[in-house]
């Protein structure tokens, strides 16, 4: 073999390594003229894969990130907490025509009456006072020790016997909000309650309601005599105002010559959907009521407090009522 011809051999020995390993060279796809390399680094999808593929890698594209929070209700269309916060408007009264009224729970010279605004539906359907299970005037009434164990609102009708305490409402006729009560019916039922009060003259009168005490405080101011130094109310606790009553005609009784005034008080709505009062708050107005009742009348000074004189009906007052 000539030189030539072993120098052939070996050019072509070169050649055959050089394409067998051709086979295992790595090399990146190129970009294509559309791709915008600037984007890249941008997207969610995996380069690996991508690549392995020979795939041109675009970026994806997300959602901006929402906003936590309140989101802005459409036009036209209330939130869903705006909806929540809507109250009713006045009922007529044949709105509530299928549910009668409460029975009134009275006998002479309790120790308290507690006066709702009116009955509330479920009570109406039931009833019963306060019957809701999600209302807290049952449970202010025991922990705050008026009632020595909690009671069910189907035993409304033993608290003036076994408590010596009272169970009223303002206005009689039931609905499902007391916003359904026109400011008429409510005015107008003030006389009707002073009337049972004057009749069954307990020591104290507790109104269940802030709203409930607005109506009573206004017809109150345009009837009161005395003091006014001290006739600036509060919105819940005792108020400066006394009922008074004249002496009772003929032979009266021990308990009768005691009870000639009965005092105000006043508690926030025992509602659950009333939050601006917690529980433990209406407990706790509730046991600064026990407190005045566990004191002799003697002990609780009234002198400042401004009176209103109410004359003793001489006949049964309107509404119903059951007396003991």
């Amino acid at each position: 073999m000539s030189l030539k011809e072993e120098h052939d051999d070996e050019d072509l020995v070169t050649e055959r390594f050089k394409a067998s390993l051709s086979k295992f060279i790595f090399s990146t796809p190129s970009v294509t003229a559309q791709d915008n390399s600037s984007e890249v680094p941008n997207s969610r999808r995996s380069v690996r894969a991508a690549t392995s593929q020979n795939l041109v890698v675009k970026p994806d594209v997300l959602p901006s990130p929402s906003r936590k929070g309140k989101r802005k209700a459409s036009d036209g269309s209330p939130s869903k907490n705006s909806t929540k916060k809507l109250k009713r408007g006045y009922a007529p009264p044949e709105t509530y025509a299928h549910l009668s009224p409460l029975t009134d729970y009275l006998t002479y010279g309790l120790d308290v009456v507690f006066c709702g605004i009116n009955p509330g539906y479920m009570s109406a359907q039931r009833g019963h006072h306060f019957a809701n299970p999600t209302n807290h005037f049952w449970k202010c009434l025991h922990q705050s020790g008026f009632t020595s164990r909690l009671l069910p609102p189907s035993e409304d009708y033993c608290l003036p016997v076994s408590f010596n305490i009272g169970l009223t409402n303002l206005v009689d006729r039931p609905s499902a909000e007391a916003s359904e009560l026109s400011s008429s019916e409510r005015i107008s039922s003030v006389p009707v309650l002073l009337a049972k009060l004057a009749l069954h003259r307990p020591r104290f009168l507790c109104l269940v309601g802030t709203s409930n005490w607005d109506v009573v405080r206004k017809a109150l101011l345009s009837m009161s005599t005395g003091p006014s130094s001290r006739a600036a109310t509060k919105n819940v606790g005792l108020q400066p105002f006394k009922i008074c009553y004249p002496p009772m005609a003929g032979p009266s009784s021990d308990t009768s010559a005691d009870t000639n005034e009965t005092l105000l008080f006043v508690v926030p709505s025992t509602s659950g959907r009333v939050v601006q009062y917690q529980l433990p708050d209406k407990i706790e107005l509730f046991s600064e009521l026990k407190k005045l009742v566990d004191k002799p009348s003697s002990e609780i000074d009234t002198s400042e407090m401004k009176h209103i004189t109410v004359l003793t009906p001489s006949t049964k007052t309107k509404g119903i009522s059951q007396d003991i």
